[in-house]
């Protein structure tokens, strides 16, 4: 069955939406909650499923919010 291109948008937009989400369960689970709200804004305006698939595992290694919100701006 072929995929229509409407159907392939809408599932990688649920995709990235869910990866974001996952992404700011991690790091809430790490990081003050504040400090989260303040990175949500742009994580929210990623949309290259890639670098948020890299994002989301980075926030297992990164040091502190501060590092992750760098990784961001790259």
């Amino acid at each position: 069955m072929i995929e229509s291109k409407t159907y392939q948008r809408q599932r990688e937009r649920i995709i990235i939406e869910s990866t974001i989400e996952n992404t700011l369960v991690l790091l809430e689970h790490r990081f003050s909650g504040e400090a989260v709200h303040a990175v949500r804004p742009a994580l929210l305006r990623i949309d290259d499923l890639e670098k948020l698939k890299q994002l989301h595992l980075a926030t297992i290694e990164v040091p502190n919010i501060d590092a992750f919100a760098q990784m961001l701006n790259e």
